[in-house]
């Protein structure tokens, strides 16, 4: 049995929903498992030696048909592993290239899929009204209990309470749910994606390499996770609550059904759905309340199988062998 794995960008989804699931796949025995950074490398390969190829969220190709009848000569079963929607709201400041873009190869890529996996159960039903034939399995998001780059992070001593914005950009309008300005708090953003300005960041640093990324949780007590009540944040999932999980970072996110399904208000993290509320969660918050908290999150994701990455990956191997 040969899987191509696509790894065409070396994103956060990239990695919690591709590389570390099949690098552990290939740690437990699996044979066959090949990591490929381009379609390019399809050219110099044997193709009727490969049963699988795994992408992640959608192939960008001049035709897509084209590929597709490829793939059925050579009877390779594509896998697509998505976790977004592929329409924004009209608010949002991506738009227009999103849907010159993102759309088009995104939705050709699930009318093309034999088989697709996503961590979003609203997401499953929206792509099986594109493709009916597809077989589509949830497929939750898990981190490894023995990655070094997630457990056993020491957070850095400090005496003053830091927080944290460890998301991309295209999120201002969920940045402007807190309503707060961090003048006299420590708070650190990646990259300028704008963020900092709103919020009134002190400090903004450069992403961390993906294999590196869980150490930037090294750096805060609290994770802020906003997020809009719209029906593309509804069809993601609850990655920024497993992050903050297994680092024992302490959570603050909008209080919507992708994390109030994961976090228990006041004591595996705090919930908010106004200005006021976020105003309160983070005022209130103390370096014991977010250790408390952060350990809190620990122990129930540590404790829940739905988050086992080698459970998860009983369900990835169904479909390779």
């Amino acid at each position: 049995m040969i899987t191509l794995v696509l790894i065409s960008g070396l994103t956060g989804i990239s990695y919690h929903r591709l590389i570390a699931p099949f690098s552990r796949l290939v740690e437990m025995g699996l044979e066959g498992i090949c990591f490929i950074p381009s379609l390019d490398n399809l050219k110099s390969m044997d193709l009727d030696k490969i049963d699988n190829l795994v992408v992640s969220r959608f192939l960008l190709l001049n035709n897509h048909d084209a590929f597709k009848e490829m793939l059925v000569k050579h009877n390779i079963k594509l896998i697509l592993d998505n976790d977004d929607y592929w329409e924004l709201n009209e608010d949002n400041q991506s738009l227009e290239a999103y849907d010159k873009f993102y759309t088009p190869n995104i939705k050709k890529t699930i009318e093309m899929s034999d088989v697709i996996w996503t961590p979003s159960k609203l997401l499953s039903v929206e792509m099986k009204k594109i493709n009916p034939n597809a077989v589509i399995e949830f497929v939750n998001n898990g981190i490894r209990d023995d990655e070094s780059q997630w457990f056993n992070q020491k957070k850095k001593q400090n005496n003053k309470l830091s927080y944290g914005y460890l998301g991309a950009g295209g999120h201002i309008n969920d940045i402007k749910l807190i309503g707060y300005r961090f003048w006299n708090k420590n708070l650190t953003c990646i990259q300028d994606w704008g963020y900092e300005e709103i919020l009134k960041a002190n400090k903004v640093i450069k992403p961390k390499p993906i294999l590196h990324y869980a150490k930037l949780y090294k750096k805060i007590d609290v994770s802020l996770a906003p997020l809009q009540d719209n029906f593309f944040n509804l069809c993601k999932s609850d990655l920024k609550v497993t992050e903050a999980a297994v680092t024992k970072t302490a959570i603050i996110a909008s209080d919507i059904d992708i994390y109030n399904g994961s976090i228990v208000n006041g004591e595996t993290g705090i919930l908010c759905s106004t200005k006021e509320e976020w105003k309160d969660a983070i005022e209130s918050m103390t370096k014991d309340k977010a250790r408390t908290m952060g350990l809190n999150l620990h122990e129930s994701l540590k404790n829940d199988p739905n988050h086992n990455l080698d459970l998860i990956n009983n369900i990835r191997l169904k479909y390779l062998l």
